[in-house]
């Protein structure tokens, strides 16, 4: 296995450089520098999750003289898997208050079947600060089965060797809505109002003709002329 170590010392008066021994059950380890990184050097044990303490002796050195300091620790309580990678989360179809997480194991852990590694899930919708949790053992993916129907939710992980060691750091956070049954389609009726008619007679033309009444004949009209004057011939005469 490998330890990275990084120096805390960051600002010197002058230029410095560093010497790091490392010691192991009376023997001096290899420690290689990082070609990057100035402060941080890499360590590759002999033995794998020794009981046997390891001492460090870090001396920073520049003009005006050096500084050291020691360390002594167990690789047992600095054993710190990277976090989780690859982290998803989806919605389950016809489950609105189920969400399907999966990960995969960090790269950087050497042998998951040899060591394998235990996870602490948190998940909380946006609307609450208060996480809920769920620790796993030897397990990639779970299903929450307790969230808010239509939610949003962000999620993260942490691993941790099953025996030794501290957790990692959380894993990228992820977001995810549970599922949303579709929304029927909207059917819209419109209603047309047809106005009102009203029929009417129309009114009659101030020409209209009048009832014709029945023709007299001039023979009619001459008794009717005479009619007097024979009546009164007949008066005298009497």
């Amino acid at each position: 296995s490998h330890t990275t170590f990084t120096s805390l010392i960051h600002l010197l008066p002058l230029p410095y450089h560093l010497i790091l021994l490392l010691r192991h059950n009376q023997h001096s380890l290899y420690v290689q520098k990082d070609p990057v990184h100035k402060n941080r050097c890499h360590v590759q044990f002999p033995e794998v999750f020794s009981s046997s303490p390891y001492k460090v002796n870090v001396t920073a050195v520049n003009a005006l003289g050096k500084a050291s300091a020691t360390l002594s620790f167990e690789e047992s309580t600095i054993v710190k898997p990277d976090p989780p990678e690859r982290v998803t989360a989806s919605p389950i179809r016809l489950n609105p208050r189920r969400l399907e997480v999966s990960w995969h194991s960090p790269a950087t852990w050497p042998d998951i079947d040899t060591f394998p590694l235990k996870y602490f899930l948190r998940y909380r919708p946006l609307i609450h600060d208060k996480w809920q949790h769920v620790e796993l053992l030897d397990s990639t993916s779970h299903t929450i089965t307790d969230a808010y129907a239509g939610k949003e939710y962000i999620i993260q992980i942490a691993a941790k060797d099953t025996e030794i060691g501290t957790w990692s750091d959380w894993s990228v956070a992820v977001h995810a809505t549970p599922w949303i049954e579709d929304p029927l389609p909207i059917t819209t009726t419109t209603e047309v109002d047809f106005p009102n008619e009203t029929k009417t007679s129309p009114i009659p033309s101030s020409k209209a003709p009048q009832k014709a009444e029945p023709p007299v004949g001039r023979a009619a009209r001459v008794v009717t002329f005479f009619s007097p004057l024979l009546l009164g011939m007949m008066l005298l005469f009497m």
